[in-house]
């Protein structure tokens, strides 16, 4: 298309979309946010508008009070949106308004209310890789919130995209080839490749010295390689943003060292976030009052501490609101009135906090002395008070300054205060009396003409005027100017009204100037708390979760647990925190882990309980270290490093592996990167293949675990010959979910008890799933012929005493914690 064939304002348009090829390009017309050519056929199709034409090209537009709603659409269906504003006045323009593009939005750069999940975090990640290693940084603009680690290979690294689940992933050219190994398991995420140039060291070290105003980088405690990502990260986000993000946090950095790491196979396993099954551990103890506070559940579910004086500091706060429910429940009351100011400061920082951000504020503001004041009532509570800032002057000036119920936006004399601008006042006043000041100058006309039909009238074409009727006009004065004459009557001006009709009209616009100006003003003084209301949003997020967790166990009858320093653990009565709240009677069952008791064999039918009671096993522990009661009537439990599943069956199509190779990935890391200090359940390994090859697997890793790590494990299975591996360790044991027979099927009690299941009373289960009798009569037919020939009984040899410490003896020469030698 040949530009000198286009209008100046096309090809002002084409100008800046070269620039912005990769964007859907939103240009301001007027009251509109215009698009051309393909952008008008790609909106015109996603957000349902109808596609018109401009001198014969295609166009289609939203209006622009309604952006945000459209925006969220164009971002939700994949794309990146560009808006181009007009930067001048048009009133005052000479020629053709000037145009720029004042922000790039994606999903990673999200910010606004309307546009975000309040109780999720919106993270933009970014990803390099160097000698092996993936360093990887993430921020949420929206609160401020920035954080880097470094993956130690490709499983770490998906590990933590799962768990930070980033709206969109910024990620190193260099790594195109492993696109789809990165992102497999990722939904709805926001891909997009940068040149290698941005990842260039010297320069990102240079960007993050001047973001944080820092004369070295050494402060931050981090690797050139994460500095490197860091910066590439920043860089992007300034670039898109067009304006300072100073309100982003020095980076926190996310080590293994001090939480308990859970990969997304047991975020996935123990359900501990929602998902499209039914019940979650965080729906479960999710009891939050505030925005802020579900963010911060989430982050804590998924990071257990490890370090037992933060644990039981949690834990000390959570029984000081459970032992005192008046407390509990007025700190739920002023927490309810707590709004999100952490997205609030976000907004401020970057200029786009609108009135209705600055109202929720102050009101945020005015409750903090009511939280600090009920704190310093309790011993336990009151050290949490001292880090409770007041802000008076933040909270002076905004009750000074913003209406009780602002508008919209400034520009209209609805959002200051009356008494904050003498000047404002005295134009509003003028506005809003305006009417009454013509109806003085109607009466003072008439009586001064004499002429009772006299009417001051306004309209937009021709302002103010006066209109006397034809039979009267022999009557008017002759200072009055015929301004239109009518059939009728005649319209007249006068200098008194011209001049009130200047003031008037010249208010309007300076009510706009001047209120817009305010707003700004008062924005920006509050701009230099944006740290403090972080800090503040923070620990109100924090209040929010622990008084959640008192709540939740004032509820459900949780215990404080009690952590023991030898590493044995003994639950009593443990319950599933989710499933009890779907299951009549839930039958509560014991554990015991000691030295004696480091590794159990349970077995049982399907459908008796056996998953149901190792994942509580866990999710007790995991609630235990978040610093949460735990659902049981007593429970001693040691420190863990790290918890592992290997729970279900499940494949992975796209990735070409099949449900027993998915099996055996995820035993193999558990063999690879548990220790002395974890927790191991399992359900079922070796399944997935043929009977003899899973009981040798099955057999040969429950060896591995017992003799080479040493971790407290439960092993869910239906093969009893397992069960003879107690005959050869010590602290190996069996137990069992008790069944009672029936006449025409079995019962199910759900208690686990020490032994060996006698049968899997498959055939039962296949029968409560409605399966024709004549299949369950023919089941039992050939399973009879099969326990009559079978010789699996024969297969796995019961060792001899000197036989095992032989075994020993040469496990013990080969294998240590950190080996594996099986996969």
């Amino acid at each position: 298309m040949k530009n000198k064939s286009l209008t100046p304002m096309m090809r002002q348009y084409l100008e800046i979309k070269e620039k912005y090829k990769d964007c859907i390009l939103l240009f301001r017309l007027g009251d509109f946010y215009e698009t051309f050519f393909e952008d008008a056929r790609v909106i015109s199709e996603e957000l349902q508008l109808v596609l018109t034409s401009r001198n014969g090209h295609p166009m289609a537009g939203v209006p622009y009070h309604a952006l945000d709603q459209y925006v969220k659409k164009l971002i939700s269906a994949g794309y990146k949106v560009a808006i181009c504003d007009q930067v001048e006045d048009p009133a005052t323009a000479k020629g053709l308004v000037k145009r720029e593009v004042t922000r790039v939005i994606t999903p990673g750069t999200l910010i606004e209310d309307d546009l975000l999940s309040s109780e999720e975090n919106n993270f933009i990640a970014a990803v390099s890789e160097e000698k092996g290693v993936f360093p990887f940084v993430i921020a949420d603009i929206s609160t401020g919130d920035v954080a880097v680690t470094s993956c130690e290979s490709l499983s770490d690294l998906k590990d933590v995209l799962y768990r930070t689940a980033p709206s969109q992933l910024i990620m190193n050219e260099k790594l195109k080839p492993l696109k789809k190994e990165i992102t497999g398991e990722l939904s709805n995420v926001f891909l997009e490749f940068l040149e290698e140039w941005h990842f260039a060291y010297s320069s990102s070290v240079e960007y993050v010295k001047r973001f944080y105003e820092l004369a070295s980088i050494d402060a931050l405690e981090i690797s050139s390689a994460e500095i490197i990502v860091l910066g590439a990260l920043f860089k992007y986000i300034e670039m898109t943003q067009f304006k300072p993000m100073k309100h982003l946090s020095l980076p926190r950095v996310l080590r293994r060292s001090g939480y308990m790491y859970l990969d997304a196979s047991t975020i996935e396993n123990l359900s501990i976030l929602p998902s499209e099954r039914r019940g979650s551990l965080y729906q479960t103890l999710k009891a939050t009052v505030t925005s802020m506070g579900g963010r911060k559940l989430k982050e804590w579910l998924l990071n257990p501490l490890k370090d037992l004086g933060k644990i039981e500091r949690r834990l000390d706060i959570v029984e000081a609101f459970y032992s005192d429910p008046l407390l509990l429940e007025e700190l739920r009351e002023y927490l309810r009135q707590a709004f999100d100011i952490e997205r609030i400061s976000s907004r401020l920082a970057t200029g786009r906090a609108i009135p209705r951000d600055l109202q929720a504020l102050r009101t945020t503001l005015q409750v903090l002395p009511l939280i600090k004041e009920l704190l310093y009532s309790n011993d336990v509570l009151s050290v949490i008070a001292e880090d409770i800032e007041l802000f008076e002057e933040e909270r002076k000036l905004l009750e000074a300054s913003i209406s009780d119920e602002p508008a919209a936006a400034p520009g209209e004399g609805k959002v200051i205060r009356r008494g904050y601008s003498e000047e404002l006042d005295e134009l509003m006043d003028l506005l809003e009396h305006s009417q009454d000041k013509m109806k003085e100058f109607e009466l003072r006309e008439r009586q001064k003409t004499g002429i009772n039909n006299l009417k001051v009238k306004y309209n937009k074409v021709f302002g103010y005027f006066i209109e006397v009727s034809k039979g009267q006009v022999s009557r008017v004065p002759d200072d009055y100017i015929r301004k239109q004459t009518l059939v009728n009557s005649e319209r007249y001006i006068t200098p008194e009204l011209k001049e009130f009709e200047d003031k008037v009209l010249s208010a309007s616009e300076r009510v706009a100037v001047l209120e817009r100006a305010l707003y700004e003003d008062i924005c920006q003084k509050l701009s230099n708390s944006v740290q403090r209301f972080r800090k503040a949003g923070g620990l109100l997020a924090e209040l929010d979760v622990l008084q959640s967790f008192a709540t939740v166990a004032k509820k459900c009858g949780y215990t404080r647990p009690v952590f023991s320093s030898n590493h044995t653990s003994y639950v009593e009565a443990a319950r599933h925190p989710v499933v009890e709240h779907y299951v009549k009677d839930f039958v509560p069952n014991d554990i015991q882990f000691d030295e004696k008791h480091s590794f159990y064999i349970l077995t049982g039918p399907n459908m008796s309980g056996k998953s149901t009671y190792i994942r509580q096993v866990a999710l007790i522990s995991l609630m235990a270290q978040v610093g949460s009661f735990v659902p049981a009537k007593r429970a001693i439990l040691p420190v863990y490093d790290r918890i592992f599943t290997r729970i279900g069956a499940r494949d992975d199509v796209a990735g070409g592996k099949s449900t027993f190779l998915v099996e055996m990935m995820e035993t193999a890391t558990i063999l690879s990167q548990a220790t002395e200090d974890s927790l191991v359940v399992l359900d079922e390994v070796g399944r997935g293949t043929s009977t003899f090859d899973g009981i040798s697997i099955a057999w040969a890793v429950s060896e591995y675990i017992y003799e080479a790590i040493g971790c407290h494990t439960i092993f869910a299975t239906h093969f009893t010959e397992l069960t003879e591996l107690s005959q050869m360790y010590e602290g190996i044991n069996n137990k069992t979910i008790e069944v009672r027979e029936i006449e025409d099927g079995v019962i199910f009690l759900h208690k686990v008890v020490d032994g060996v299941a006698s049968q899997s009373h498959g055939i039962d289960v296949a029968k409560l799933a409605g399966l024709p009798d004549i299949v369950l009569q023919r089941a039992r037919e050939i399973l009879k012929i099969i326990v009559k020939t079978s010789a699996l009984d024969k297969t796995v040899k019961v060792l001899s005493s000197d036989e095992i410490k032989e075994i020993r003896k040469k496990k013990k020469g080969k294998m240590h914690k950190n080996q594996m030698s099986l996969f």
